[in-house]
């Protein structure tokens, strides 16, 4: 087993957009929950909610106390995976920490690509990358889902408030 093939780049797209449209649910629930003037909605979306100043882990944190204050469960565990797993695939080349396992046999020999994934309290894990992915995808439907909830519940209290 001399030939590792690269890892698949669509994975990496696939982390980046995911992630991508996790941040822009958590936009829009702080976005709806603190109602921005139309005069200032501009200055908060553009400036206020880029990554530069209020990062994904702000994001995951003032949500979170939103949801709080709505009574809405909104699970970080699953927002931190996502960010942890983000991270990793954005900060590792494709073809970096190749494992190669040798077995007693040809047949029991094995290669991968590996990835070193730190989580939000400094723990770091490695995990092959087509395992990283697998985990990515369960915690994006996970989150995406409860995010987008939580999306209609703070449009639903804004249309309730009007009235």
């Amino acid at each position: 087993m001399s030939d590792v093939l690269p890892p698949d780049d669509q994975g990496l797209i696939e982390v980046i957009d995911g992630t991508a449209l996790v941040e822009n649910l958590l936009n829009q629930i702080i976005e709806g929950y603190c109602q921005p003037r139309r005069d200032r909605f501009d200055f908060f979306w553009s400036i206020l909610l880029d990554s530069s100043i209020l990062p994904l882990g702000g994001k995951v944190k003032a949500v979170s106390a939103i949801a709080q204050q709505l009574k809405f469960k909104v699970d970080a565990s699953q927002l931190h995976n996502i960010l942890s797993l983000r991270n990793a695939f954005a900060h590792h080349e494709t073809d970096s920490h190749p494992l190669f396992v040798v077995g007693k046999t040809p047949a029991q020999s094995s290669a991968h690509y590996q990835l070193h994934i730190i989580s939000s309290s400094g723990k770091v894990t490695r995990k092959r990358r087509e395992d990283a992915l697998k985990e990515f995808r369960v915690a994006y439907k996970a989150a995406k889902a409860n995010l987008v909830e939580l999306v209609q519940l703070v449009k639903g209290k804004n249309a309730s408030d009007a009235t």
